[in-house]
């Protein structure tokens, strides 16, 4: 099973690979990614497509791993526009 999710954070120096190592060492293989910086370079999003390696894995959890990242302002099932909720929070 794949799942999408999408991170909006400041990309500082090392941020982008902060993010996908975590999410590699949590289980998680990255199959599609696609980032988006806005202007100035003072935000970027990325959005990723995502497989548990081994067995499930909590996708809810991996959300509250990336919020504790300095760099992280925002992470989600789906597009933000399109968002219910925010991973990591309650529902």
């Amino acid at each position: 099973m794949t799942d999408r999710i999408t991170i909006e954070y400041t990309p500082n120096e090392g941020a982008t690979l902060r993010l996908l190592g975590l999410i590699e060492r949590r289980g998680f293989r990255i199959t599609a990614i696609s980032m988006a910086e806005a202007a100035g370079g003072r935000h970027a999003a990325l959005t990723l497509d995502l497989s548990a390696r081994g067995g499930a894995r909590a996708l809810d959890t991996l959300g509250l791993q990336l919020r504790r990242l300095s760099d992280v302002q925002w992470v989600g099932a789906a597009p933000r526009a399109q968002l219910g909720r925010h991973l990591g929070e309650a529902a």
